[in-house]
């Protein structure tokens, strides 16, 4: 992370909810010893997952050894990152960053590391005389300029990543009009969560100052292709070492990499709505669009949930991909939920069905397939023993309470539940959300 040679006017002690917004509180920069030392109260009855109005206070402390980064978009700010506590100083069940850490720190204990990296999709958009939405360009998948409007935004969006540590591989315009796409370089659990985290905010603090909107919704216009949060993942040895999912065997991969394979695919449709956890999401879920609507596995296939990218028989490249995720959720739960996943699979050597070749969108095979909605997706969380277990009851009694009010106030307000077109309710609600 980047040194401050210079002094800001303003401290953003950044933080998240249980839902995977990013929350933010702001003091002077002179207050940095005292927040380091101490922290800060502040009132989490209003923040979603963490109080209620009787017992509103919480307690921010900067993340283990975090220290302030200058806010290269605005100088006159630096932030920190914080964890949330109790106001005893206990760490609060219910912070996503805290729920990652214990799942990370259980895996290490096991001789077990994760490492992660991401492709972030996203839309850059405007906003129409109404109240609608439009693609910022009509390019498609690798276009250049003229068609590219955002490549000179997507190249700052990486040089200020880069200066703050967070490591990046690759840019392009995605399929939609409008769609774009960053990667970031992979790195241990809690490390990959944050990055994202910081990524999210400093391409949509970017964007809005340039006049326009990048949004993480994962399906804003109905007749296009949706935006994912494609996860890379490999286990290596605690001291990140060997990767242990290479195997002997060129191109393929180690039975620890199958079995956690199994542990993915047999909780995919109980960790569905930590995954992909808005009414949105499951418009994005749907064939035609290539997004993942089949609980299958494949080598190089891009129509299955789990794809095995081609790593030329390196064994630190050897990898999975997880494609149903998207930007509007909680990194820091989704890792966890998906660690945990892999983890049962190891520990239970639950073994794959046989990876697939076929083009699922097309070929009418019958198999087992995600939940078509949020309502089913928070059913089948609600039952998830595992996720009960590694993340907390509270965690999902909570989170699933939050996201039931959410569908019940989309159906209040829309009245078709079944419906494919993408609503005012849900622009409202998700195109700047964060």
């Amino acid at each position: 992370m980047s040194e401050i040679h210079e002094q800001p006017e303003f401290l953003r002690l950044i933080f998240t909810d249980l839902l995977g917004h990013t929350k933010s509180i702001e003091v002077g920069f002179d207050r940095l010893d005292e927040v380091v030392e101490h922290g800060l109260v502040i009132d989490g009855s209003s923040v979603p997952g963490y109080s209620c109005v009787n017992e509103s206070d919480v307690l921010l402390l900067p993340s283990g050894a975090a220290t302030p980064l200058l806010q290269p978009w605005d100088r006159s700010a630096a932030f920190l990152l914080c964890r949330v506590h109790d106001v005893s100083g206990s760490p609060h069940p219910r912070d996503p960053r805290y729920i990652l850490q214990r799942v990370a720190e259980r895996a290490l204990k096991s001789g077990l590391k994760l490492m992660v990296g991401a492709e972030l999709e996203f839309f850059a958009v405007g906003r129409e005389s109404g109240h609608g939405i439009e693609p910022l360009d009509s390019g498609g998948y690798f276009s250049t300029q003229p068609q590219d409007i955002a490549l000179d935004f997507r190249r700052d969006a990486m040089r200020t990543l880069r200066v703050m540590g967070v490591g990046t591989t690759s840019h392009h315009h995605e399929v939609a009009r409008g769609q774009q796409e960053i990667g970031l370089q992979y790195a241990d659990a809690e490390t990959a969560a944050d990055r994202i985290m910081i990524a999210r905010m400093v391409i949509s603090e970017m964007a809005y100052r340039r006049g326009m909107i990048a949004t993480f919704m994962p399906k804003p216009f109905s007749d296009q292709n949706g935006s994912g949060m494609h996860l890379h993942q490999s286990v290596w040895d605690d001291h990140g070492i060997q990767n242990l999912f290479a195997s002997t065997e060129e191109g393929a991969l180690s039975e620890l990499a199958l079995r956690y394979i199994g542990g993915l695919l047999e909780h995919a449709v109980t960790i569905a709505a930590i995954l992909a956890p808005t009414v949105n999401s499951y418009k994005r879920l749907v064939p035609g669009f290539e997004a993942p609507t089949r609980v299958a596995w494949g080598y190089r296939n891009r129509s299955t949930m789990v794809r095995v990218p081609h790593f030329n028989g390196s064994d630190k490249a050897a990898r999975i991909e997880l494609r149903c995720p998207d930007g509007s959720s909680s990194p820091h739960l989704v890792i966890a939920a998906m660690l945990a996943s892999g983890l049962d699979g190891i520990e239970r050597g639950i073994e794959p069905p046989d990876p697939t070749d076929k083009d699922l969108y097309e070929s009418g095979v019958v198999m087992k397939s995600l939940p078509g909605s949020l309502e089913l997706a928070l059913t089948e969380l609600s039952r998830s023993s595992i996720m009960r277990k590694e993340l907390g009851d509270s965690v999902v009694e909570t989170l699933v309470a939050l996201r039931r009010r959410e569908w019940k106030n989309y159906i209040d307000s829309t009245g078709n539940p079944g419906s494919s077109e993408i609503t005012e309710w849900e622009i409202e609600r998700y195109l700047q959300a964060n």
